[in-house]
């Protein structure tokens, strides 16, 4: 690289997040810094001299040119183009501090900053919700997530995940898409290796997911990852929000398992008193009164609405949870979401297939044996009566 005019301004250190991985097992024995750059790409570990001088702008910001040797002038300038270094006072992504990982994976902490990054940068006000939070705020006993939850108004979903796409992320193929039925789009990896869900809503809160995501927002506290500020839940509002999204149903298992209830009891109960006011506010007491009178110990629990996404849920097989969800769309949206589901697109159909251990590779007779076992789901007597027919 040629060399550049040294600025006027001194230099100071950027990135999306930043930690000190000397002591973390599993880095190589030269890594020094973990780092996030501010420019699209994949996390850096900043090795000698590298990490020596990018330490030193953190220390002493601003480090002004003339006190540079001319190797480290070239190395700061090359910094510079991988979005680690500027001479911009005022720049938002200025690193003050390189802490030691709060959680086991630093990876995993560090795209924790990088959302909260690329959000700020789109004007998409958000929340991360569930995942190793709830651990750090007493709310429950496991510390890892294997995926990142955020959430966001649902005008801004489509925002952040193109942001995303920019990072590397893609899409998960889903015949929902475009519709207001999946609660949640989920980006699939590729160099970070974690998956990242943007939320629309919370399923099983009764609410409107605008209102829902407002109350929410209103109630949150600071949590830092990889030095990074980030909003997560106040603890009562997260109880709620652990609660709910233990006993969430799925299509075909009915209500939740013995241990999902108990799992959500033991948030609520780590949410303390405000954590039952949480409750009725955000219209989760419907979802949760089996947990609320056992905890209470008394049955004023009312049933005050149905929850999201709950009716679709509860349904016995899959083909049935769909025909549920398609008629609580509106009628102009029906038609188009019901070919998407019966006839979806090659990305959707392979991933079926996929899901089913179905080695096709053909988009055509991935759609066609899709609905074969659609309809061997929908109408198994059907299916049966010829099976035994032929035999």
């Amino acid at each position: 690289m040629s060399a550049e005019r040294p600025p006027a301004v001194g230099w100071m250190p950027i990135a999306f997040g930043a930690l000190d991985v000397r002591a973390v097992p599993g880095f190589p024995p030269a890594g020094d810094i973990l780092v996030a750059p501010t420019r699209p790409g994949v996390a850096l570990c900043l090795v000698e001299p590298a990490a020596s001088l990018w330490r030193r702008l953190v220390e002493t910001q601003p480090v002004a040119a003339h006190t540079l040797t001319a190797a480290e002038s070239q190395l700061v300038s090359e910094m510079a183009s991988a979005g680690l270094a500027t001479t911009e006072p005022n720049h938002p992504a200025v690193v003050s501090t390189v802490p030691v990982p709060a959680l086991s994976s630093p990876i995993h902490e560090l795209l924790y900053a990088v959302v909260h990054h690329v959000a700020r940068e789109r004007g998409v006000a958000c929340v991360f919700v569930k995942g190793p939070a709830l651990h750090r705020q007493g709310l429950r006993t496991r510390e890892h997530s294997g995926d990142i939850d955020v959430w966001c108004h649902p005008s801004d979903v489509d925002v952040l995940a193109r942001a995303l796409e920019e990072w590397g992320w893609h899409r998960a193929p889903d015949p929902w898409a475009g519709t207001s039925v999946p609660h949640s789009t989920a980006m699939l990896p590729s160099g970070w290796g974690c998956e990242i869900d943007i939320h629309r809503r919370i399923p099983g809160l009764t609410l409107d997911d605008d209102r829902a995501f407002h109350l929410v927002r209103e109630d949150t506290v600071p949590l830092r990852y990889a030095g990074v500020e980030a909003r997560v839940p106040s603890p009562a509002t997260h109880a709620v929000i652990a609660a709910v999204n233990a006993v969430r149903p799925g299509p075909g298992d009915g209500a939740r398992a013995t241990a999902a209830s108990a799992s959500a009891l033991s948030a609520l109960q780590a949410g303390g008193r405000a954590a039952l006011e949480r409750a009725r506010e955000l219209g989760a007491v419907p979802a949760l009164q089996t947990q609320l009178r056992a905890l209470t110990g008394h049955d004023d629990w009312r049933d005050e609405g149905v929850p999201r996404d709950w009716k679709w849920r509860t349904q016995p097989t899959r083909w049935q949870a769909y025909a549920v969800a398609l008629l609580s769309l509106p009628r102009r949206e029906r038609y188009r979401a019901a070919i998407g589901v019966l006839w979806p697109s090659d990305e959707v159909a392979l991933a079926s297939a996929r899901k089913a251990d179905d080695p096709t590779e053909d988009p055509g007779r991935a759609r066609r044996r899709r609905l074969i076992r659609g309809l061997r789901e929908a109408l198994p007597g059907r299916f049966a009566a010829r099976k035994g027919a032929r035999s």
